[in-house]
This record gives structure tokens, sequence and C-alpha cells, in this order.
């Protein structure tokens, strides 16, 4: 007979106490090391997705759509209406005056009253425009010279 265990009358075969417990200690030993690997395995992949590989990602400049494109220079009513004041003789401008556009904005107008006079040794253009938008209709005075270096500018430009 075993040390172990005892038969019984009915054909059982039950353990002792002791190896009862000692066999138990082996399975509370197996399940308690299953459950530090069920919580460090989760763990030690998610340290090796932790960010590193991140430090290194950058962004890809080699790749071009060139879908968007380049934004033009928006030219304002302002500089449109001194082009055609500096653009045209006023010796030979008729009674109706000039008519400007500027596509840029939308804007359009009727230049009237154009003279030409010198100022201080400067060539100077004084005007009056009417200016439509799309906001409404405005009446403007202004005063355009050549300035020193050959270009002319925009000295006064005001509503009435």
């Amino acid at each position: 007979m075993s040390y172990l265990g005892t038969l019984i009358p009915s054909g059982e075969c039950r353990l002792l106490r002791g190896a009862q417990a000692k066999a138990l200690r082996g399975v509370k030993f197996v399940t308690a090391w299953s459950n530090v690997l069920v919580l460090a395995l989760p763990l030690g992949l998610a340290a090796c997705a932790s960010g590193n590989l991140l430090k290194r990602a950058e962004t890809d400049r080699s790749i071009v759509t060139g879908s968007i494109p380049k934004a033009t220079a928006v030219v304002t009513d302002e500089e449109t209406i001194r082009n055609a004041v500096t653009s045209v003789d006023p010796k030979g401008l008729g009674p109706d005056g000039l008519a400007w556009m500027n596509p840029s904005t939308g804007a359009s107008g009727q230049i009237t009253g154009l003279t030409e006079y010198q100022q201080n040794g400067h060539l100077c253009r004084r005007f009056s425009t009417s200016v439509t938008r799309f906001d409404g209709v405005g009446l403007y005075h202004g005063e355009a010279c050549l300035g020193n270096e050959g270009g002319w500018l925009l000295r006064t430009f005001a509503g009435s």
C-alpha cells in the first residue's frame, strides 16, 4: 500500500491530507506564474511599441503632388486705378473718361477729370473715379506722382 493514498472499501482512492496539500501547492504555484505571465506579456509588447519608432518618423518631402496651385498676387483696386491713370495721355482722353476693371477683385469704374501738373519738380496727375464693387458704388478722388526712381506712386486716394 502506498503512503499517499488509502483504499476505501467502496473502491475510491483518497489521498492523504499532506499529499493533497502538496499537490495543491503545485497548482497554486503554476496558477500564480500564469497570472504573472498574463499581465507581463501585454506590458512587454506595449514596451516594444513605446514610441521610439515615432522619433524616427519624419515628413516625406519627396512626394509632391502639385494639386494645389501657387497663390497669385492679388492686385488691389488702387494699383489698378494707378496703372490706368499713369498709362494714358490725359490730353487724348475723351469726355467719357477711361474705363478700368480689376479681374482680381471684380471691381470696375470710370476715371474722369484727369489733369496733369508739376509739383516740386515731379510730374503728377489728379483724377476722379467711380468704383463699382459687390457692396455698392463709390466716388473717389486721387493723385499719382512720378517718383525719383521712375515709378508712379499713388499719393492720395480717398472717397468723397
